[in-house]
């Protein structure tokens, strides 16, 4: 499972983690607001990710972003093996083997090396663990590492039907930098998504076309439930980690780790004959998802601009940079703190810009004044559809290249591009001179 799950860094989040964790360990404290962007609204930032933070930057130190790839074989490894030795207590060592390899394959799309991902172990070992000092520790850890955390109580109280270690893991979640507002703060961003107010990938619903295994799983644990006359905590708990699956994309992890460890005690024994088989089944999982992933080590580079963004580096042009939300964790951790991006994937801290971008994008008077607004000099954009335009003074509608559109050449100069995205610079912040040097002329990368 290591070697399967050994992939590039896809997720776009993980970037400004590491920048966060570098500025912890360098002032040594929470930043008390956000000190990357230049749109976030002014307000705490309540990280509930710091010690995940630390960690990372503190390992990206030692095994580069390269070695981050084969970490996150380590981290998947780690989950569905230790789901794997604690199910293969409770039945026949090949359910639990096939289980953590479907398991494996189910949350494989959405792990990377990030704090949702090491949630999965604390989801093990809540679910394993009995003693009220064990639920408080896992509690304490998990708080400080993902908001899922929040689930801990509800889970303690299921898998031990007991109070005390509810009580302990309730209080545990208190034992923060943040207080109470590490529980209420993932509360509000999950009605704030629920408003609609914007788009992310990852809060979407799980559509049963693009996640089929999810919903297989969900199916054939039904069954497994209704013929072995499963226990109604057990039934309790695998319906709440469904709905968090199912409502949304990012909880698909969760779900898969607590998957086998549901199932696994309601497994009959297998006859000789069936052994094989399901082991071979396990194998056909893992090989699915060595066959399938993507083994290139290091950053992605369809999804990040790693070679434009060395250009804009090597150029020295300093200023304030407008970006799509995807590319700001990255930008974040290569100009912090010489030059600041505009936004980034931390939806939470934008609630004032989020929908002024949402009007500028259509209105060119509200597109300059956003840029005006945040002193914008450099960009690096994403490569868009072409746009539809009306000239104001024939009427006629033509298309052309988004970036035409929004970085007009005599206003913006083209100074890098790659697979992922462009590079501009505003005249009027530099010397002719100093942009000549740079400038690709007679270049439309998005035509």
């Amino acid at each position: 499972m290591a070697l399967a799950a050994v992939a590039t860094v896809r997720n776009y989040d993980l970037f400004w983690h590491l920048a966060a964790g570098r500025w912890i360990v360098e002032h040594r404290a929470l930043p008390l607001s956000d000190p990357f962007a230049v749109a976030s609204d002014r307000h705490e930032w309540v990280n509930g990710e710091w010690l995940f933070e630390v960690a990372a930057w503190g390992a990206t130190r030692v095994v580069s972003i390269e070695g981050l790839s084969w970490l996150r074989g380590l981290l998947a490894a780690s989950v569905f093996t230790a789901t794997f030795v604690l199910a293969r207590r409770v039945t026949d060592p090949r359910n639990a083997f096939l289980l953590s390899a479907v398991a494996f394959a189910g949350a494989s799309p959405t792990l990377d090396f990030r704090p949702s991902s090491f949630a999965l172990l604390f989801v093990v070992a809540s679910l394993s663990v009995r003693s009220p000092i064990a639920h408080a520790i896992v509690s304490l850890l998990w708080i400080n590492i993902h908001p899922s955390a929040l689930l801990a109580p509800g889970i303690a109280a299921l898998s031990t039907r007991r109070v005390i270690p509810v009580v302990a893991s309730a209080l545990a979640l208190l034992v923060n930098p943040h207080g109470i507002e590490a529980i209420l703060s993932p509360l509000r961003l999950m009605s704030y998504v629920s408003s609609g107010t914007f788009v992310n990938a990852e809060w979407l619903p799980s559509r049963v076309t693009q996640f089929p295994l999810v919903y297989l799983c969900i199916g054939a644990a039904a069954v497994v439930f209704i013929v072995r006359r499963a226990e109604w905590w057990r039934v309790l708990l695998f319906a709440g980690f469904t709905y968090l699956a199912i409502r949304h994309v990012r909880n698909q992890g969760l779900f898969f780790a607590a998957f086998p460890l549901l199932v696994a005690p309601l497994l009959p024994e297998l006859s000789p004959r069936f052994r094989r088989i399901v082991a071979a089944a396990g194998v056909a999982a893992i090989a699915l998802v060595a066959i399938t992933t993507d083994h290139r080590t290091g950053v992605a580079p369809e999804r990040f601009p790693e070679r434009a963004v060395a250009r804009l580096r090597e150029t020295g042009l300093q200023g304030n940079i407008y970006n799509p939300d995807q590319y700001g964790g990255y930008l974040i951790w290569t100009f912090y703190p010489e030059k600041r991006v505009l936004t980034d994937g931390r939806n939470e801290l934008y609630r004032t810009y989020i929908p002024e971008y949402a009007a500028a994008r259509n209105d060119q008077r509200a597109w300059r004044a956003l840029l005006q607004k945040y002193a914008i000099d450099l960009a690096v954009d994403e490569y868009r559809s072409p746009l539809d335009v009306r000239d104001a003074a024939t009427g006629r509608q033509s298309s052309m290249p988004a970036s035409l559109a929004y970085w007009p050449r005599d206003e913006w100069a083209l100074i890098a591009y790659d697979e992922a995205a462009m590079v501009f610079a505003r005249r009027a912040a530099f010397q002719p001179e100093v942009l000549a040097q740079w400038e690709l002329r007679g270049v439309v990368p998005d035509r």
